[in-house]
């Protein structure tokens, strides 16, 4: 592998077609849809992060001494990186096939229903492989059985698979790993929604709909090109991550908008308008806070990478092994007392509830549902004779409940703590063909917390603004 050459040219096709069908005539049903080819890019900074990762590539990193970045008396120097990257030299651009199928109708009473449903299929998605991960050297215990790479931090008595302290890469002189990014097929999503429209007599518009989105892929976004393999949550084989729901998107979703215009005078006219949402999920941001992925803290797969391993959820208290807590786990501090707590917190969470006997999904839990609702008002003064002036005051109020009571409209999010809640101590190596990770139980009583941003806020904008006519 030379990751001093990235990937030639390669022709990508984009075919699309699409059809509007008139069914009745007079436009009462009408059907459109269309499938096609989209092509998108990658953060171009992942391209950078080959060329200024090299790690110990003799083909980028200068021969000879080390050269001085600075003056005479600055002591810095041209460093090697701590990883390297690289490209498949295959690799594509990031293309998804994407249908669409939807039927608009009139109905009865001045209705206008919409049903629309929307299929995309990864076909050259990204996925982050570490070319200097060790082959497989066995599988943890039942119930469990994860596979596992050899990574070992522990004394060598708890160390399995030998009993020896050692690491999971095959060339640890790279100091990191030796990240090749590269295409997958995996991943799809699939969106259904239903609308309902009507515009009244008297000025009033409304509208309802309902959405529902299922997808899934093998990735969790990041900004540096080496992370996208060190923080993928994984339960199996971290070159091969599994299908899961994507950090992106919410699942439910239910809006409804409603407008209103009066005018009271030739010079004087207003209007208001409220938008209303509720849904599962939150929105996402940056840094998260739609999904959650509920990881342990500590190399459970020895990957070499801790904090990216899915934890299995334990039916019963002989699915897990506790060590005594020295500190870091409040007043559960005997084994029995971080069942207990473990326990609860899971019957207390929905998604570990209903999961137990499983390994958690990646971003398997969902933030809670939440309401929102955001109000404007706009109102024209009109002014002068032949040549006439208007005015636009304009008051817009978001999560405008927020504002009526300081508890309503408040969104929730999990704390960190809530999702790394059990700490990786060391292995019982009883049966050194069957390790036994110990854990220490670090996690709240509670997923859930109340979300601090701008989210669970109300604010208010106050705007003016001259029409001219």
């Amino acid at each position: 592998m030379d990751q001093s050459k990235l990937p030639g040219a390669t022709p990508l096709w984009s075919p699309r077609i699409g059809f509007n069908w008139n069914v009745s005539g007079d436009r009462r049903t009408q059907v459109r849809g269309g499938s096609g080819i989209f092509t998108g890019r990658i953060p171009f900074v992942w391209f950078g992060n080959v060329i200024s990762n090299p790690g110990a590539n003799p083909n980028l990193y200068p021969t000879g001494p080390q050269r001085p970045t600075g003056s005479s008396s600055d002591s810095s120097s041209l460093q090697q990186s701590f990883d390297v990257n690289a490209m498949a030299q295959n690799f594509k651009w990031p293309q998804v096939w994407t249908s669409d199928l939807a039927i608009d109708h009139q109905l009865p009473w001045g209705l206008l229903g919409t049903l629309e449903l929307v299929y995309a299929k990864d076909l050259n998605a990204i996925v982050m492989r570490n070319a200097d991960l060790k082959q497989l050297q066995g599988t943890l215990a039942a119930p469990d059985g994860r596979p596992f790479f050899g990574g070992c931090t522990f004394a060598a008595a708890d160390c399995p698979f030998g009993g020896t302290t050692f690491g999971s890469e095959l060339t640890p002189n790279f100091g990191g790993g030796i990240y090749v990014i590269d295409n997958t097929s995996k991943g799809h999503s699939i969106n259904v929604t239903a609308q309902l429209r009507k515009n009244f007599a008297s000025g009033l518009s409304a509208s309802l709909g309902y959405s529902f989105t299922d997808a899934r892929n093998a990735l969790k976004s990041t900004e540096i090109a080496s992370v996208l393999w060190q923080n993928e949550p994984v339960k199996g084989d971290p070159n091969n991550p599994e299908l899961g729901p994507s950090e992106f998107g919410q699942r439910h979703r239910i809006i409804g908008s409603a407008t209103y215009s009066k005018a009271w005078s030739p010079t004087f006219k207003t209007h208001i308008g409220a938008f209303v949402e509720v849904a599962e999920g939150n929105s996402f941001a940056g840094a998260g806070g739609n999904r959650y992925s509920f990881l342990y803290s500590g190399d459970v797969n020895g990957d070499g990478q801790g904090g990216n391993d899915l934890i299995y959820i334990p039916r019963t208290q002989s699915e897990i092994e506790f060590d005594a807590c020295a500190s870091g786990c409040g007043s559960n501090t005997t084994p029995q007392q971080q069942w207990d707590a473990f326990n609860a917190f899971i019957a207390q969470d929905g998604y570990l509830s209903s999961h137990r006997g499983h390994i958690a999904e990646r971003f398997g839990e969902s933030n809670p549902w939440y309401s929102n609702v955001d109000l404007r008002i706009l109102q024209d003064f009109t002014v002068g004779g032949e040549t006439r002036h208007t005015f636009q005051l304009s008051v817009d109020v978001l999560n405008f409940l927020n504002m009526l009571n300081s508890s309503w409209g408040v969104r929730k999010v999990a704390s960190a703590a809530a999702t790394s809640p059990l700490k990786l101590v060391r292995f019982d190596t009883t049966n050194p063909l069957a390790p036994v990770p110990v854990f220490n139980f670090t996690g709240p009583a509670t997923t859930f917390i109340d979300d601090p941003s701008l989210l669970s806020r109300w604010r208010m904008q106050i705007g003016l603004r001259y029409i001219f006519n």
